[in-house]
């Protein structure tokens, strides 16, 4: 979808992701006021030492 080059405004990214729930990188690891989206080994190991 290009959405890199040209990112929707949030209501419309909302949308999307409610119309095609594929579009959202999981998992979503909330610590504190800390998100990680997606599997990133590095800042999940992260989490862990904090």
């Amino acid at each position: 979808m290009k959405m890199k080059l040209n990112p929707p405004s949030r209501a419309e990214a909302v949308r999307l992701m409610s119309e095609n729930p594929n579009l959202i990188r999981r998992p979503l690891t909330i610590s504190g006021e800390r998100l990680v989206v997606g599997f990133v080994r590095g800042q999940l190991e992260g989490l862990l030492e904090d």
